[in-house]
């Protein structure tokens, strides 16, 4: 009879090492990124450009530039390129981050010479229509009000600003006004002089064939654009220590933020401290999940997590609660910020959290789309394709003692910004 008491045995020896990945430069700077290994006739295309909100001169441009890509080229308006995506079946995303943006295309392989020329024109030489543009405007400065009027953006925006300054590229807020007041002018300048391909990433992930390749090498080496993008201006302030409280309409609830300046992704601390905070608060099953939802009620959810980037990063503990609960959940908070400083992770603690950030680790890898999100966030972030296996190695073997170690280096409680938004000021 089986033991129903006992789980199924946890294996972790599964090999997590990248095949079949090939980096192929082009003459023009751009890096090809293949992972031929798709199983169905689907093929992926996706443009990473090292361009975003840091290089915009103009706040607001970036989104604006990349969103807008879909409303319309030189050839077609957006409602024929709308029609023409659908009517074979293809998927297009476009999204603008802080440091990179990026253009997909995905589609079934039969369809990919039909589509190419369009989906390139489209990133190439967009319309930019000023009606395209004014309804953009009117969309996102609305969107982006609704969100002002939630206290966990408010907070978000305001740990980030103080933490980084109020001029630091990752510091600013878009303010809907900033929107309203975008030119065509300003789009364009941005899509002319930010969006480069000498420093891009390209990645082509699925099944498909050598004409395909030929096709898409042929078409992305002619692509002489050469990088004319302004540098971005990180100067920091100092202002570690700081408590906030900001009031809003909203006061049955408030939003928390706790955290300090940390350090940027190619860190050689990052794995270690990434597992701290698993522990803390980066999983389901992390110590202030576990106290402040499971034990005490105060929350529905709470999270720690390490915002790193490739210039810099924060660390912040998020979450939102009443606002009579306001001081005892930060009291909880700091206990266990003590508790991980002061006390070795016990061995079956210490196992669990590498089984699951192992078990995270797997699915980065399963299956050519997923394998090829991993390889451009390690190309984008300036790391090595290598530098995935030393991250899992240290997962591995990292121990209770070096835990404790970056728990007492990183966190430090003194140094930490609080933001309280919403109602019962701390």
């Amino acid at each position: 009879m089986i033991d129903r008491k006992k789980g199924p045995p946890i294996h972790t020896d599964f090999d997590l090492s990248l095949k079949d990945v090939h980096v192929v430069p082009l003459d023009n700077g751009m890096q090809l990124v293949e992972l031929n290994t798709g199983t169905q006739d689907i093929i992926k295309v996706e443009l990473v450009l090292r361009s975003g909100r840091i290089h915009e001169s103009r706040i607001g441009a970036s989104k604006a530039a990349i969103l807008l890509l879909q409303e319309g080229s030189e050839d077609k308006d957006a409602n024929a390129l709308a029609y023409e995506y659908d009517y074979y079946g293809a998927s297009v995303k476009v999204r603008s981050g802080m440091e990179f943006s990026s253009i997909t295309l995905v589609c079934l392989t039969k369809f990919f010479h039909k589509l190419w020329p369009t989906w390139l024109q489209m990133v190439l030489k967009p319309s930019y229509k000023p009606e395209e543009i004014e309804k953009f405007k009117s969309i996102h400065s609305q969107k982006l009000k609704n969100q002002l009027s939630k206290n966990e953006v408010i907070s978000y925006r305001l740990i980030s600003e103080v933490i980084f300054g109020s001029k630091h590229p990752y510091g600013y807020n878009t303010q809907p006004e900033h929107i309203t007041d975008l030119k065509r002018s300003d789009i364009l300048d941005y899509h002319e002089n930010e969006i480069t391909f000498d420093n891009a990433v390209i990645v082509i992930s699925g099944r498909y064939d050598g004409a395909i390749r030929n096709e898409l090498i042929g078409s992305l080496s002619t692509l002489a654009k050469p990088s004319n993008q302004s540098t971005p201006k990180f100067e920091m302030v100092d202002t570690e220590g700081q408590t906030i409280y900001r009031k809003t309409d909203n006061e049955l609830q408030a939003s928390i933020k706790m955290g300090c300046r940390l350090f940027p992704r190619s860190h050689p601390d990052y794995t270690a401290f990434s597992f701290v905070n698993t522990i803390l608060g980066g999983y389901f099953g992390s110590r202030l999940m576990n106290n402040i939802r499971e034990e005490k009620g105060y929350t529905y959810g709470i999270f720690s997590m390490p915002d790193c980037l490739n210039n810099d990063g924060f660390f912040y503990i998020s979450t939102d609660v009443g606002s009579s609960l306001v001081q005892p959940t930060i009291d909880e908070i700091l206990k266990e910020i003590d508790i991980l400083k002061e006390k070795p992770v016990e061995k079956e603690e210490l196992d669990m959290v590498k089984n699951y950030l192992l078990g995270q680790s797997l699915n980065l890898i399963d299956g050519p789309f997923a394998t090829g999100q991993l390889i451009k966030s390690l190309l984008i972030k300036n790391m090595t394709i290598e530098s995935f296996d030393t991250h899992i190695e240290r997962i591995r073997n990292i121990t209770s003692d070096e835990v404790q170690a970056m728990a007492q280096k990183y966190l430090d409680i003194n140094r930490f910004t609080n933001v309280i938004v919403g109602g019962n000021k701390v």
